[in-house]
């Protein structure tokens, strides 16, 4: 038995516990921003990097599309949405303004989901609230690296979440996702760097973090393809 499960073990359960009832409260609590909110995001976001029409863009995680809508703000940005609990994809899927959205159904931690898509097709990889829930982060730097375009870009969006912030059925996970309860910035850049990017940007989302409505601390991390 490994010290944590399997990472079949883990999957199984992120797709029992994210059934139509779970991804309902998930979008309610965690997807319906205000439209003050996705303000401040996008304010964040463009602060780090630069959204151009014509970028191929992939929302990892897309969870029920809430960066999605976000980035598709961005006038001609081509948006791809991957996240593999069916609930949350339907939601997505379901959302008139990402009408147009190619959503893809996937993990993507894993040695064997490189093949989801080809190489060198993405100019940014973009993920909120993730990689606090990789069994393997580093596999996803792995399989985002061979994704992306020479030169294309990472933006990772986490909170500095505490243990106690995994609760309920949740709670099971929390010594299982190795960045699950990180109180450092320092862990996901330098996970980048050991996969071959360059870390070009590591702060705290100012605009985001000044609204009421943000409870944990957010932060962001741009990266860049090396090679």
């Amino acid at each position: 038995m490994n010290w944590r499960g399997s990472q079949d073990d883990s999957r199984r359960r992120y797709l029992a516990k994210f059934d139509a009832a779970e991804a309902e409260r998930y979008d309610a609590v965690v997807g319906a921003l205000a439209p003050e909110d996705e303000d401040a995001y996008l304010t964040d976001v463009t602060g780090a990097v630069r959204l151009m029409a014509g970028m191929r863009i992939l929302d990892a995680g897309a969870g029920t599309g809430t960066l999605t809508r976000i980035l598709r703000r961005s006038p001609g940005v081509r948006l791809t949405a991957l996240e593999p609990a069916p609930a949350m994809l339907a939601r997505l899927r379901a959302r008139p303004e990402l009408q147009g959205v190619t959503a893809i159904e996937g993990f993507c931690d894993a040695v064997a989901d490189c093949t989801l898509f080809a190489p060198a097709r993405f100019d940014l990889i973009a993920s909120r609230q993730l990689l606090n829930g990789l069994y393997d982060p580093l596999a996803a730097f792995a399989n985002w690296h061979c994704w992306l375009k020479p030169a294309g870009v990472v933006l990772v969006i986490d909170g500095l979440y505490e243990r106690g912030a995994w609760s309920g059925t949740w709670a099971e996970e929390v010594d299982v996702l190795p960045v699950a309860a990180c109180q450092s910035t320092a862990l996901v850049p330098y996970l980048l760097e050991q996969s071959g990017f360059s870390v070009e940007a590591v702060r705290m989302m100012d605009a985001v973090n000044r609204r009421p409505s943000t409870r944990t601390p957010r932060y962001l991390v741009v990266a860049r393809k090396r090679g």
